[in-house]
């Protein structure tokens, strides 16, 4: 029986005229919406289950910012610092992230859900235990990346760095990798099963595992 197709990713519904805002805080429980935020300066700001819908972020900084269940829906944030976040527990939905810095970013235990990240740089980020869907990766530095106990099902990483990256008791039936550079990566003979690769990633694999491949 022939697996389904993946659905296709939701993308981003915004309003036509989005009302500039200025926002220098973030209160427990804010909720954001219908608006567009430039150069936001939130350098270090905590809060718990603030939500963000239909909003358009350009540039800014929200580096080092401690954001417990934060939500997401119908976001598009360009061009921001994301550096060294700690968003434990975020749902990302109807997104999409773009030229953004999330070195070092921990999005444990999050869910993602119809979401795109295009030239992102995620060096050591962690996504561990986190659960995707519908998730693409689309020129993204992901070296080093921890993607430990994550449900990875179905997503696609394209023409991405993804050398040292940790999958360990991830699930990766159906995510695609063929297109990226995947040296070095932490993955063991349980994880692989399903896994979508190049013929060159299946022979490196096959090394990893010990297995003897002969023409």
């Amino acid at each position: 029986m022939r697996a389904a197709p993946p659905k296709p990713l939701r993308a981003p519904t915004l309003p036509a005229d989005l009302e500039p805002r200025v926002l220098a805080r973030l209160d427990p429980h804010a909720v954001i919406e219908k608006c567009r935020l430039d150069a936001c300066a939130l350098t270090g700001a905590t809060a718990a289950s603030v939500r963000l819908e239909g909003v358009h972020v350009v540039g800014g900084t929200l580096d080092r910012s401690d954001l417990v269940n934060l939500t997401w829906t119908d976001v598009v944030c360009e061009r921001c610092d994301l550096s060294m976040i700690t968003w434990r527990g975020a749902r990302l939905s109807c997104s999409a992230v773009h030229g953004c810095r999330v070195t070092g970013g921990k999005l444990v235990e999050a869910e993602l859900e119809s979401v795109r990240f295009v030239d992102c740089h995620l060096d050591y980020a962690s996504f561990a235990d986190a659960r995707f869907r519908q998730v693409v990766f689309e020129s993204c530095q992901l070296r080093e990346v921890d993607f430990h106990g994550a449900d990875l099902a179905g997503t696609s990483f394209v023409e991405c760095e993804l050398r040292g990256a940790d999958f360990t008791r991830a699930k990766l039936r159906g995510a695609d990798i063929s297109s990226s550079s995947a040296g070095a990566i932490t993955i063991g003979p349980a994880e692989v099963r399903g896994l979508v690769v190049n013929r060159a990633q299946a022979a490196e694999l096959a090394k990893v595992f010990g297995v003897v491949v002969r023409d």
